[in-house]
Parts: C-alpha cells; structure tokens; sequence
C-alpha cells in the first residue's frame, strides 16, 4: 500500500492516512528525517554546505578594544588579530576580588591559561605575552570563566 509516495507496513486506514499528511507537511516545510549536511558557523577547516543546528558564534571586536564582565559563566569573545600567526600580543586583565579563569584559544588549541586568579589582596591585576603558532587564522578567541558576583575585564592588544 503507498500513500504519497510514503510505503506503509502494517499501518491501515486512519492512521496510515494521517502519517502520510503529516510526513507531506514535514516535506512541504522543508523538515527531513536526514541528518543536516554541513555545518553552520564561520571560521577555518569547516567543509560542506546547509545550515546545521550548533551554538552561535561568539561576538568578535577589534584588538585593542577593552572586553568587559560577562558576569558568572563562561564568556567566549572572538578577538581579530589583523594578521595571522605567529606573533605575539599582550593580554591585560583585571579580575578584581574573585578569581576568574582566562583561557586563549588560537585555532582550537588552548595557548595560555592564567589559572583562577583575582582576590582581595592583588585584586587579579596583570598581563601577559601570548605568543601564537603559525596558522592562517586572524582572530583568537579568549574564555573568561568565573563564579557568581564576578566582575573583569581584559583587553587583548594588538600584535606588534
């Protein structure tokens, strides 16, 4: 028995006469029970076409522009660099009086982690060098991670 082009087995009358209006519909939407092909997003060493479900991309702004507290979580914020590896750039930060964990990321891989700093007696002021690898990427990508009541910021600098 076929309905639609839909082959039914063992589905009769009512049923079979629903599922194939809904599966019409789902066609007629554009819904398919197939796997996405692709992916969505941006960036480098993603290959093939269509729009897949995956988390958004993080919000990006030029070097030299100050990053301000995300809050308690996690922060993902996409810097471009205007060149691409290797260099070299400065990090400041400040994590005030509870600690905050910054990771730099740099073509997926992790290329500096501060540890949880901040606390009441150097409030988490610093900097540091981060050098990056050779690669054809021009953006880093810095992940603040901190607890409830945090307040930071950052400011990744332009390569030099």
């Amino acid at each position: 028995m076929s309905t639609n082009g839909i082959r039914h087995f063992g589905v009769r009358g009512a049923t079979a006469a629903a599922l194939a209006g809904a599966a019409t519909l789902a066609l007629a939407a554009g819904v398919s029970a197939a796997p996405p092909s692709g992916s969505s997003g941006s960036g480098s060493g993603s290959s093939g076409s269509g729009s897949g479900s995956g988390p958004a991309a993080p919000p990006t702004q030029q070097c030299n522009q100050s990053t301000k507290s995300g809050g308690a979580g996690v922060t993902e914020t996409a810097h471009h660099l205007g060149r691409p590896g290797p260099a070299s750039f400065v990090l400041s930060y400040e994590t005030f009086a509870i600690p905050d964990q910054i990771e730099v990321f740099y073509q997926g891989g992790r290329v500096h982690n501060t540890g949880y700093i901040g606390d009441n007696i150097n409030q988490g002021t610093g900097s540091a060098v981060i050098n990056i690898p050779a690669g054809t990427a021009t953006t880093v990508s810095v992940r603040v991670t901190g607890p409830g009541g945090t307040d930071w910021n950052y400011t990744v600098h332009c390569p030099r």
